[in-house]
């Protein structure tokens, strides 16, 4: 749609702002009085996961505390599908975390609390009367990513002009996959405006903080899902990723992230932000998470509920599960670093701390030299040829 002419774009910013706002129930507002002493926003430099603010404010029960924080998603799951803890229980655990972590940090775009309780409850009493679940991800809370495609909720990704766009008719083919499998979808998170960015900033949103230090940003493009996970407000997430986009936040905010190869995840009917027809380098979604078993059980997850029933370009290979045998060592190659794009200090003392715990352990590193006709800037030029065309 094209945008509204007649209205100032910070006046449209505004009324979106003060509509996530106000879908935060009043007693999910951190009370004054826990935030007066702590230095808030882009300058502050301050660790909200450090101050632990969801228990100082005493928004969340000592269960709600204990149901974000002691479990990962295959935990969750299993105690959802045997019963020991109810969706509705889980569901609204993890949607007061969510609205406290928006508070701090300004990482979600669309909050339906409401929606996401009523679907809880509808999955308590099919596992009550059928004594199963759903599917394997019955009664868990999963966030996504703004440019997911949900029906009856609106899909901006950050643009002004999308701002008065009606609620969405259809869902994203993950969507509907996520749905069949049990899952319950209570947030949307920010993103920069286009994607294009490791910065989650826009006009219509602003910009989303790290929580782990409020003066640097969460990554991009799916930094809202980074810093809602890091703040404990979703155990699992999912987000896209290109160049990067799942990849940054989970480094920025210290989460786990897994980009995925191309078509393995349903992509179809998500929101690109571009002309239909236009093709450049190939996306995939992939999930946020806090452990590296939930990133798996994702994958396994919804590539055995064959994707390819959901979105006709996701390909028809099953999930593989490769287990390494004890005692067998590895050969590991490792990239020698590109001149042009020097590695920063902390990146370049990480790889070196990893090859020499791998040599440690008895494997084989083996260099692979700097090769000056395939460097990251010959791959780097070309990548921006294409987005340029």
């Amino acid at each position: 749609m094209s945008p509204n002419v007649s209205k100032s774009w910070k006046d449209v910013a505004a009324k979106k702002q003060a509509e996530c706002a106000a879908a935060i129930p009043a007693d999910w507002i951190i009370p004054a009085a826990v935030l007066k002493d702590i230095p808030l926003g882009p300058d502050s430099g301050t660790n909200v996961v450090a101050l632990d603010i969801p228990r100082r404010s005493g928004i969340l029960t000592d269960s709600e505390l204990a149901i974000t924080e002691k479990y990962n998603a295959t935990e969750l799951v299993a105690k959802l599908a045997a019963g020991e803890l109810s969706s509705e229980e889980v569901t609204l655990a993890f949607s007061k975390r969510a609205a406290i972590a928006q508070q701090l940090v300004n990482c979600l775009t669309e909050m339906f609390f409401d929606r996401a309780l009523e679907r809880a409850k509808f999955l308590d009493a099919y596992l009550k009367e059928h004594k199963k679940p759903i599917g394997p991800l019955h009664g868990l809370p999963i966030s996504l990513k703004e440019s997911f495609n949900l029906e009856g909720i609106k899909t901006t990704i950050g643009y002004i002009s999308y701002a008065d766009n009606p609620p969405l008719t259809y869902n994203s083919a993950l969507v509907d996959m996520l749905l069949d499998l049990g899952a319950v979808l209570y947030v949307k998170t920010n993103i920069p405006q286009a994607f294009m960015s490791a910065d989650t900033h826009n006009n219509l949103f602003g910009r989303t903080l790290n929580p782990n230090n409020l003066s640097l940003g969460a990554g991009g493009s799916t930094g809202g899902e980074g810093a809602l996970i890091a703040l404990r407000g979703s155990v699992l997430g999912v987000g896209t990723d290109l160049g990067g986009s799942i990849r940054m936040p989970s480094l920025a905010c210290g989460i786990i992230g897994f980009k995925p190869s191309t078509g393995r995840i349903p992509y179809a009917r998500k929101c690109a932000g571009v002309l239909g027809g236009f093709s450049t380098v190939l996306p995939c979604a992939g999930p946020n998470c806090t452990d590296l078993v939930d990133a798996e059980f994702f994958m396994k997850t919804v590539i055995d509920a064959n994707p390819y029933e959901y979105d006709s370009t996701a390909h028809e290979v099953p999930w593989r599960s490769v287990k390494h045998e004890a005692g067998k060592k590895l050969v590991i190659g490792v990239q020698g670093e590109d001149p042009l794009f020097p590695l920063q200090a902390p990146v370049r003392r990480a790889l070196s701390s990893a090859v020499a715990k791998l040599k440690e352990a008895g494997h084989t590193l083996v260099d692979i030299p700097y090769n000056p006709d395939n460097t990251v800037a010959t791959a780097n030029g070309m990548m921006l040829k294409y987005y340029q065309a």
